[in-house]
């Protein structure tokens, strides 16, 4: 017996959300519908598969990579842009021993899995194929004799999303139904009733999260945010004290599932305000914190020579803060050669004892980056210092896309940056500030997760 799992649709019957993923990343109650696939594969004694991958395969591949966090021996199979389910199979076929299970693990219907293996197992016909009613599943088995012939739909959204007349089907007995728009996703991320967050979220204490709220993983929800029934996707932050109700929201994007209505995160920042500047209270502030760091100095320095073999320092440009409030100039200084946070950001240290870095504000961006910041959400961020200590950095993860980023300065920008003092010193006493950015080892056992 072989199993095939199907993970190359591409995102069109997401709508909106179509450029910002697939259905195999799409989360489903905290966690990847691929990854419920996995875990139902497992559950029903499954311990290899074959994983057919078209769309953003490089994403798929390094979030699953070999299986072994869930104990399934994973192999990656190309699927060409203008090549059919059937044509994959039979460019398979000196792979495949017995009888074949192909299963869309992009669909939701992971539920039905282990049922359907069971009970298909058992049959004789040459295409079994699962369905639940008259609603296609997804699942099929197919006798090796059948492959030559064989082919399958891919897309439940699409019109050949229908049982063939050479497929006996075998209803599973379950009410299942495959994820085959926006709507269908939204009701099962809901299905709970009550807030469902990955492990790998972030969600601040005074946040409120209620009716089947669920973030998923390396997405951060903010202070006093106030979310119902809503669907915060990877790489995401909710700025502090944002109200959504029943949408979905991907990195800016906000979505209702029920419409494909679209709109921005930022559409609900609060109307402009004057620029403010960096004050003398901001130099005395990071004066204090020079002579802080004095003893630091040296150890950054010896560590940056040995771990970068004899090269310390590394230039940095970044759009310093002007003569006048919301005005930018270009500032050249350095930066310590390491990954360590605390370490190479003391050289900027400097730039706030000469006033073109406040202590707090909005992040530091390179001089051709901020000219480019013109649009209105973006052009916010001139309306506060640029900071030393700045929101974006310490909270947003880094494998999000910049705009995420932007967009948690735009709101400090707007909202003022309260807290970041203690903020900052949360940070600093936090793994993330000395250590290197740690990214996910889909090969790594859970256990051994801190």
């Amino acid at each position: 017996m072989t199993t095939v799992l199907l993970a190359d649709r591409d995102g069109h019957a997401l709508g909106p959300l179509a450029d910002k993923t697939v259905p195999s990343l799409l989360p489903l109650r905290g966690a990847p519908i691929l990854e419920r696939a996995l875990e139902s594969l497992v559950s029903a004694g499954v311990r290899s598969a074959l994983v057919v991958v078209g769309p953003r395969a490089v994403e798929i591949e390094k979030r699953f990579g070999k299986g072994i966090r869930w104990g399934i021996a994973l192999e990656y199979v190309r699927r060409e842009e203008e090549e059919t389910t059937g044509a994959v199979l039979r460019r398979l076929e000196h792979r495949l021993d017995g009888d074949t299970f192909v299963l869309r693990g992009d669909a939701g219907v992971e539920g039905a899995f282990g049922e359907f293996l069971e009970r298909a197992g058992r049959r004789s016909e040459a295409v079994v194929a699962g369905v639940s009613g008259e609603r296609l599943l997804g699942l099929w088995r197919i006798r090796p004799e059948a492959l030559k012939k064989a082919d399958l739909p891919r897309d439940p959204a699409d019109a050949d999303w229908t049982l063939d007349r050479g497929h006996t089907p075998l209803d599973v007995g379950l009410d299942v139904a495959p994820i085959e728009g926006l709507a269908r996703w939204s009701a099962l991320e809901r299905a709970e009733g009550k807030p469902v967050l990955s492990p790998r979220a972030i969600v601040a204490a005074s946040a409120k999260l209620s009716g089947g709220t669920t973030v998923a993983e390396e997405a951060v929800v903010l202070g006093k945010a106030v979310l119902e029934g809503v669907s915060i996707l990877p790489r995401t932050v909710i700025p502090e004290g944002v109200s959504l109700s029943g949408v979905a929201v991907a990195q800016n994007l906000v979505i209702d599932p029920a419409t494909g209505a679209t709109s921005l995160l930022t559409d609900l920042l609060p109307g402009p305000r004057a620029p403010r500047a960096a004050g003398l209270g901001s130099r005395l502030a990071g004066l204090g914190l020079f002579l802080l760091s004095l003893p630091l100095w040296p150890v950054a320095l010896v560590w940056s020579l040995v771990a970068n073999a004899g090269h310390a320092r590394r230039p940095f440009a970044f759009a310093g803060n002007g003569a006048t409030p919301g005005e930018r100039e270009a500032v050249r200084t350095f930066r310590f050669e390491t990954a360590i946070p605390v370490f190479r950001d003391l050289p900027l240290l400097l730039s706030v004892l000469r006033g073109s870095l406040a202590l707090t504000g909005v992040a530091p961006l390179p001089p051709e980056e901020e000219s480019m910041t013109n649009a209105p959400w973006t052009a916010a961020r001139r309306e506060a210092p640029v900071g030393l200590l700045a929101r974006s950095r310490m909270v947003v993860p880094g494998s999000a896309p910049v705009e995420v980023a932007r967009v948690v300065d735009a709101f400090d920008s707007r909202n003022g940056c309260r807290g970041l003092v203690s903020l900052g010193l949360a940070t600093f006493f936090s793994v993330r500030a000395w250590t290197a950015p740690k990214g996910w080892n889909p090969d790594g056992l859970p256990d051994t997760e801190k």
